[in-house]
């Protein structure tokens, strides 16, 4: 049998001792409710028009804009 090789490096752009601290920041819980939001299927069809002001419309993209960064932030999307 051939023998793997293991990359020592972690190739991480910043200093080891400030991963292990983001690392260790992370909660458990959040996590475990991000893989749930991840294995759910999004349901068929587009988007409903919204019936409100203008103002209305542009919070639900302030939403929208800020669950597409952290999908982004999260999933690297």
């Amino acid at each position: 049998m051939a023998k793997r090789v293991y990359d020592d490096e972690m190739k991480l752009d910043m200093p080891f001792a400030e991963a292990m601290e983001r690392f260790a920041r992370v909660n458990p819980k959040e996590m475990q409710a991000n893989i749930k939001r991840a294995k759910k299927k999004k349901p068929s069809g587009g988007k409903k028009p919204s019936k409100g002001t203008r103002q209305a419309a542009k919070a639900e993209n302030v939403v929208e804009l800020r669950q597409r960064r952290m999908r982004k932030r999260n999933y690297g999307r």
